[in-house]
């Protein structure tokens, strides 16, 4: 843990960097998850750490500081906890009105990111205005940071940028939700694949999404047992419906052209809706590939679409990922509802 406290609080020291110090005030709050997998390689955050003090030490010298009115670090401890953090801040913003510029950094993976994105969804407008959210890439996947790199990262605290807002997938059915996701939401053998990569990414060394893909594919029928599948799509008033089909998998992203599994292309283009009916186990493993690059849109089984909200009705049992984080659904899950909302959460983005 204290070379976790180190970095964050390096990380913190860099904010007084951001801008000129002739700038209005900061407030700083750093949401850690020292559980992420990016703390656990302790030899090259040890290196990390290093490079950072360095930068620092340059800075001190021949930049002016900004004033950080209030800069905290805060840890997480269980599963929710940065969500739960997150709605803290907002109230205390609420409560005392400060109406300063705020920098919320999230120093975790991507389930740290989609807690306090979805503490920052569920808040009053109002609470948003002055504040910024940067997320670090500390991960296994990355695939909603704002960043690729850490030393990204530090340019986007110390360079002039620019924010861009950014909406969410809103989940609701029978017994679950709402939940959010703020990339992709999916359903299926991309999904159980994200599911596997949970339970043996400690075990696993490098890129454990790939390294599980076989398995996944191998032994997703066996596990979820497919059922037919019925979906009802919504879109500028039209309604596109998709009967009974047995799927492979189905992906609804906030946007199109995103990336999941450690940045597998699986929306390549401007449609934010995938589909993929049933395949045989050969030609999964013969086409996997395809979906690794963008380049399964020349598939007969693959479907593309644009929706604002989706409706699924499944009589089975399916494993459903947001952001890397995964869930088991039954049929008292469905019908199932994804919408999309609208942008409201600033990031910074270089």
């Amino acid at each position: 843990m204290n070379l976790i406290a180190a970095y964050a609080e390096g990380i913190s020291e860099l904010t007084r960097y951001s801008k000129k110090a002739e700038k209005v005030p900061l407030l700083v709050d750093i949401i850690v998850n020292p559980h992420a997998g990016f703390y656990r390689k302790k030899q090259k955050l040890k290196k990390i750490i290093a490079e950072l003090e360095g930068k620092l030490a340059e800075l001190r010298l021949r930049c002016p500081e900004r004033k950080i009115e209030i800069k905290t670090v805060h840890f997480t401890q269980y599963p929710g906890q940065a969500r739960e953090i997150t709605l803290t801040i907002l109230n205390e913003e609420a409560r005392r009105n400060l109406k300063m510029e705020r920098l919320l950094i999230g120093a975790g993976g991507d389930g740290t990111s989609n807690e306090i994105c979805t503490g920052l969804i569920e808040a009053d407008d109002y609470l948003l205005e002055n504040l910024h959210l940067l997320r670090f890439p500390l991960g296994t996947g990355n695939d909603v940071a704002d960043a690729q790199t850490v030393d990204e990262a530090y340019e986007l605290i110390l360079s002039p940028h620019r924010e861009l807002s950014i909406g969410a997938i809103e989940i609701n059915g029978p017994q679950i939700g709402p939940l959010y996701s703020f990339n992709i939401a999916s359903l299926g053998i991309c999904a159980y694949i994200a599911y596997l990569t949970n339970k043996f990414k400690r075990i696993i060394p490098g890129d454990a999404y790939l390294a599980l893909v076989d398995a996944g594919v191998i032994f997703y029928n066996h596990r979820a047992k497919p059922a037919a599948m019925e979906i009802s799509m919504q879109s500028r008033g039209k309604k596109t419906r998709k009967p009974a089909f047995i799927p492979s998998m189905v992906v609804f992203g906030t946007t199109g052209h995103r990336v999941y599994g450690k940045g597998k292309l699986i929306l390549p283009g401007d449609e934010n809706v995938c589909i993929v009916d049933s395949m045989s186990l050969l030609r999964k493993l013969e086409t996997k590939k395809l979906f690794y690059s963008g380049a399964h849109t020349t598939l007969p089984e693959v479907h593309f679409f644009y929706a604002e909200s989706m409706q699924i009705s499944y009589s089975g049992n399916i494993p459903m990922q947001l952001d890397g984080e995964s869930y088991w659904l039954n049929k008292d899950h469905f019908p199932l509802t994804l919408r999309l909302l609208p942008p409201k959460i600033k990031v910074l983005r270089g």
